[in-house]
């Protein structure tokens, strides 16, 4: 996982210090920064899972190992990472839709630029020229104008809604099945094999309880910030646009 961080470094640094973006493309990289490192530290306390659960002494080996099961019967730290892996999807689907149309955009600026030059007037000298051949390019690699790409808008907008339904999700998963297994309530043990009943305990039920508060605030907050962003989307891109005055 530290080497995950640590590749994703440089290309955080690109998203912050590049001028071409979208909407929130900082946020993003951002919250997928802090999900990541959320995510190493909240592995720590779950890494030793298997040795922090223990039953009672005369209970055999075999016997806490299934116990351990029964009790343990669904993934907990693969689903963290596969939210995690859900998350920097959606976000590389951006980019990769983003870069595509900025590469169509400074083509088809090569184009118009070429024709300008074909039809333009003797006097106006190279050098005005090539200044406003820069702003034009400054003025395309600066932002992507979301009131003109309108299939680049309804992608995103998908993207936001792809990523609050998945979240909550698993906001739900977080709260209704993985926190209840290292609740205060006792563990008793009775399985088909070990008919028992065993009393059972896990271990440094604290740092495994802060662990899944970690992950579920992180998510409350991308939840958040997408229910935001979708809302300004809509209103700035779409309401705002159409009660603004007809102007001739």
């Amino acid at each position: 996982m530290a080497a995950v961080v640590a590749g994703l470094v440089p290309i955080v640094r690109t998203a912050v210090e590049t001028t071409t973006d979208y909407q929130g493309r900082t946020l993003w990289f951002g919250f997928l920064i802090i999900r990541l490192v959320t995510l190493y530290f909240s592995e720590l306390p779950w890494s030793k899972l298997d040795p922090d659960f223990e039953c009672q002494v005369n209970v055999s080996s075999f016997c806490r190992k299934d116990c351990f099961n029964q009790h343990f019967n669904i993934p907990i730290v693969t689903v963290w990472n596969f939210a995690c892996i859900i998350f920097l999807a959606s976000v590389l689907v951006m980019e990769l839709f983003a870069s595509h149309l900025r590469k169509y955009l400074r083509e088809h600026l090569n184009i118009s630029n070429s024709k300008a030059k074909n039809e333009e007037v003797a006097f106006i000298s190279n050098q005005e020229s090539e200044s406003s051949t820069k702003k034009e390019e400054s003025s395309v690699q600066k932002r992507i104008n979301f009131h003109r790409e309108k299939i680049l808008l309804y992608l995103y907008l998908m993207c936001i809604i792809l990523r609050i339904i998945f979240e909550i999700i698993f906001l739900m998963i977080l709260i209704f099945l993985h926190l209840p297994k290292v609740s205060e309530t006792p563990i008793i043990c009775s399985t088909n094999l070990c008919p028992g009943p065993f009393p059972c305990v896990v271990r440094a039920l604290q740092d495994k309880q802060m662990a899944v508060y970690a992950l579920i605030v992180v998510s409350v907050l991308i939840t958040a910030v997408s229910f935001f962003f979708m809302a300004y989307s809509c209103y700035n891109y779409g309401v705002r646009k159409r009660s603004e005055p007809f102007s001739p």
